[in-house]
């Protein structure tokens, strides 16, 4: 008997030692038992691949329409808002259309109020100036020495704070905007129309123009706007306007009051509720008096918000379904390879394989799966996506959130739907699957 145990034991301990795994030792076990059984990982793992592939292509759509959709409504000014000096009635007609045009009720105190509204993303002061605007040329031929020719233009001259010209949607044709550390300097921006009326086809980067008899220097010019008009009829066409700082603007122009507050505003945060707080705010601000009125598209930012809360829900449903589809077939596959293996898990647990072993084996089995099928999915969006983006109007965003996010949910459908399976190993009775043919 003695001779017995000290033959054993050594052999035991050696056994133990070969059923305990690492990490590495369960993924290198892992995938050569999906080598055995490739054809059938193939089929398994088509279920993972269809249901990232959507999803991804999917996400990558919408980040693509919500970039495409934020960009329309910034153009045509649906997510601008617009604070107008006396009372509006309900059809958003002035009360009194005098009041629009005498002594404004509006401060700056009332744009570092509105400026704490949540869902407000930039604002600024406007001041109307003048419409007529100036340059000097040279003087050409015919045109007596010491008296240079002057061009005038039609314009809508427009004191404001940076944001207040990075709010316009047309990109730079040339230049740049003013900094904060030009607020108080004489330069401009032309847009399109003016700088088009008094420079041709020439620069006019560095040149002079004249405003209310003062001069102001080009510092940038916009391009010709796609969408030339915003907030329908209530501001003028986009390429006729031209930008003065508006420190300078107070220190240059006596009288100087603020006309009009624009304010742009995130497309995504309730309208009714932030056009209601922008209301009491005025309000407070005002000491009670509804001195103001403010212009908006709140029904067409309802809409678009809609629309794109609605494509987030569908988009979530569609995932669902596909990954819970994806899922159970993964975890139909490893209960079938549990009952196969039955012997194999009796034969490793009487030998002295844990419950932990076996289930960590299992388990590592069904992830690899899910995550191989999930790379072969990405890859194929990724693919799918270039073609959409090339010979369609759609331009589809992978973002590295996108891949990261369809990573993570392939290990999380692994671990959901292979728990299930590598439980039922890890409980099998040793000696009823040592017996399992």
């Amino acid at each position: 008997m003695m001779e017995l145990e000290e033959t054993l034991r050594p052999a035991r301990a050696v056994h133990v030692e070969r059923v305990v795994f690492s990490g590495r030792d369960n993924v290198l076990c892992a995938i050569q038992a999906l080598q055995q059984n490739w054809m059938r990982s193939l089929l398994t793992m088509t279920g993972i691949v269809i249901g990232v592939l959507a999803i991804v292509t999917l996400v990558a759509i919408l980040k693509g329409v919500k970039t495409e959709v934020a960009r329309q409504v910034e153009g045509l000014g649906a997510n601008l808002v617009i604070v107008v000096p006396g009372k509006l009635n309900v059809d958003g007609q002035p009360v009194n259309p005098v009041a629009m045009m005498g002594i404004s009720t509006l401060t700056e105190q009332d744009v570092e109020a509105l400026r704490r509204v949540p869902g407000v993303e930039q604002i600024s002061p406007v001041a109307i100036v003048s419409g007529v605007i100036e340059t000097e040329e040279p003087a050409a031929d015919g045109t007596p020495p010491g008296k240079p020719a002057r061009r005038s233009a039609s314009a809508a001259v427009v004191a404001t704070n940076r944001d207040g010209v990075v709010m316009n949607p047309t990109p730079l044709a040339e230049g740049r905007y003013f900094d904060a550390s030009e607020e108080d300097q004489n330069v401009c921006i032309l847009c399109y129309g003016p700088a088009r009326d008094l420079f041709g086809d020439t620069s006019p980067l560095g040149r002079t123009v004249i405003i209310q008899k003062k001069k102001w220097r080009v510092i940038g010019v916009l391009s010709k706007p796609e969408n030339d008009g915003t907030l329908g009829n209530q501001m003028l066409g986009l390429s006729t306007f031209v930008y003065i700082p508006f420190e300078a603007a107070k220190r240059e122009i006596p009288g100087l009051q603020t006309n009009r507050i624009v304010l742009r505003t995130d497309y995504q945060h309730p309208a009714r509720q932030m056009i209601q707080q922008m209301h009491q705010t005025l309000l407070q601000a005002h000491n009670g008096r509804e001195d103001f009125g403010l212009l908006t598209q709140e029904k067409g930012l309802e809409i678009i918000i809609r629309l794109v809360n609605m494509a987030q829900s569908l988009l979530v449903l569609i995932a669902a379904i596909s990954l819970f589809v994806a899922g159970v077939g993964i975890m139909n596959i490893m209960l079938v390879t549990v009952t196969e293996r039955t012997r194999e898990i009796g034969i490793r647990k009487t030998v002295g394989a844990r419950r932990s072993d076996i289930f960590l084996q299992f388990l590592t089995e069904a992830v690899i799966l899910s995550v191989l099928g999930g790379g072969a999915g990405i890859g194929l969006s990724a693919l799918i996506c270039g073609l959409i983006a090339r010979f369609s109007p759609l331009t589809p965003e992978m973002t590295p959130s996108v891949i990261g996010m369809a990573l993570g949910v392939c290990i999380a459908v692994g671990v959901l739907f292979g728990v299930t399976p590598a439980m039922r190993a890890a409980r099998m009775d040793p000696i009823e699957a040592m017996r399992h043919e």
